[in-house]
């Protein structure tokens, strides 16, 4: 009768043991969130993950983005709105890229949008994004963003070209150079 009840106790402990209750991940390249990025839009919070519902990074559809030079992590809300963050391969490690207008040229990492919720075409005008976690060998990436967006591509930030959307406490965390 003893070893039924150790056997028991000795299942309830391992039980126990396997819980998941960690407010900390033990790898910190795995995602803390279903969504493979988040960012505040003009204050409201979006959750996404890329066109195909997962966090894994998606191939650049332009000639101007070549894969063999970046990876594009996408986040797409409501099948109409979309944030592409271009990283640049030689940029895949940890540290801080200020973000500017882009440029097309295959030079740096950029961000693009399409916001077509909004009533005119909003441009990137500036911002940062920052690798926070890289892991070449899991192909894993994480790290934060945000930017401002102009109407007007072709002027900078000013009174006839105002900020027109602010995009804040962006979050992304992606698997790259997997298949989808």
């Amino acid at each position: 009768m003893k070893t039924p009840k150790i056997l028991l106790l000795l299942f309830i402990f391992a039980l126990n043991s396997c819980s998941s209750d960690s407010e900390t991940p033990e790898d910190p390249t795995l995602p803390t969130s279903k969504f493979a990025m988040t960012a505040k839009v003009d204050g409201t919070l979006w959750e996404m993950n890329n066109p195909f519902n997962t966090n894994y990074a998606t191939k650049p559809l332009f000639d101007y983005y070549p894969t063999a030079l970046y990876i594009q992590l996408a986040g797409r809300k409501n099948v109409v709105d979309e944030i592409r963050l271009y990283i640049k391969r030689s940029d895949l490690k940890v540290g801080t890229y200020s973000i500017t207008p882009t440029t097309f040229d295959a030079t740096k990492t950029q961000i693009e949008v399409s916001l077509n919720s909004k009533a005119k075409l909003q441009y990137v005008a500036e911002g940062t994004l920052s690798i926070t976690s890289v892991d070449l060998t899991a192909k894993t990436v994480a790290g934060t963003f945000s930017f401002n967006c102009v109407e007007d591509y072709s002027k900078t930030i000013s009174t006839s070209n105002p900020v027109t959307t602010k995009v804040t406490e962006g979050t992304f965390n992606y698997k790259y150079d997997v298949a989808n």
